[in-house]
């Protein structure tokens, strides 16, 4: 992955983990998972056409949207020479997709411009789904940017979510099971046992209390993401029977419903901690610290909390 990250300086991570997933970068012939150590004679392999590799290999000047992000400062949740915590409201994407719409990562290029340079520009580390709002993580500099890179896949950065789900959930809990993408349809299926493709997910969560309005009981939870798998909140909860409020692909009738009643109008999950490890180096002022968002308007009118 080192090797990989040094000689396509310009790309995201998520675009070169993307890449290794679909074998346009490959080892020895083979499939990457970017673990391996490389050895004498080892052959890496990128299938970029001369344009895309050209920009990537940082030969191209990267240049922010000219329109920014209107706001973006007031997302800043803390910033120092080398991270930006931001909190992402829904319905703003992470990162760009072929939309062309305006994303949080357009903010970042267009507010740390003097940052970006052939070889480097900075850019988010972690992605939340579109209707999901909370907590992202960007590097400003290409170490920091790797040291964030390599705490969220070994996933030392402790995770939490606030949701709002139907129906009143146990105390306290973990749900445990195995999930499997259907990529073209960008959909997870839950199962309770191993099957072909599927992957290992861990939840754990907490009630923080229940409400009942407009005769409908729901409950606020906390939840630890032990794992990091793919809707993986959303289509736990769904196993367990109790729905993200505001969930439509992975809803049932009587939580959409529910919601319509309730006026929401986008799934009911919040990024609002992350907990960092004990950590030395450049980025030591971040050892055991940890952010947090607070939970966004949408969630305290349908929870009847003034501010």
């Amino acid at each position: 992955m080192k090797y990989v990250c040094r000689t396509l300086p310009a790309a995201s991570m998520g675009l070169i983990r993307k890449s290794m997933r679909k074998k346009n970068i490959t080892l020895n012939g083979k499939k990457m998972e970017g673990k391996e150590h490389l050895k004498a004679g080892d052959k890496v392999a990128i299938w970029f056409s001369d344009e895309t590799l050209s920009k990537f290999m940082g030969n191209e000047k990267v240049e922010p949207k000219a329109e920014g992000l209107p706001h973006f400062e007031d997302f800043i949740i803390y910033e120092d020479e080398n991270i930006l915590a931001l909190n992402k409201p829904a319905g703003l994407l992470s990162q760009g997709d072929s939309s062309g719409s305006l994303s949080l990562n357009d903010g970042v290029l267009s507010y740390l411009k003097d940052f970006i340079t052939p070889a480097f520009k900075p850019s988010i580390c972690n992605r939340l789904d579109r209707n999901t709002s909370g907590l992202l993580l960007a590097g400003k500099n290409m170490e920091a940017l790797q040291v964030l890179n390599d705490l969220i896949r070994s996933r030392s950065v402790h995770k939490y979510y606030e949701a709002l789900v139907l129906g009143e959930v146990p105390g306290e809990g973990v749900f445990k099971g195995y999930m499997v993408k259907d990529r073209e349809k960008n959909q997870v299926s839950f199962s309770e046992k191993p099957v072909r493709g599927s992957l290992p997910a861990e939840t754990r969560f907490e009630r923080l209390k229940t409400l009942t309005k407009n005769g409908i009981t729901f409950s606020l939870v906390k939840i630890l993401l032990v794992t990091g798998r793919s809707h993986q909140i959303r289509v736990h909860f769904q196993a367990a029977g109790h729905p993200l409020l505001g969930e439509k692909k992975y809803g049932s009738e009587e939580s959409i419903s529910a919601s319509e009643k309730l006026h929401i109008r986008r799934q009911m999950l919040h990024a609002f901690r992350l907990g960092f490890p004990e950590m030395e180096g450049n980025l030591s002022n971040l050892s055991g610290k940890v952010m947090e968002a607070p939970l966004p308007e949408d969630f305290r009118k349908v929870m009847g909390i003034r501010r």
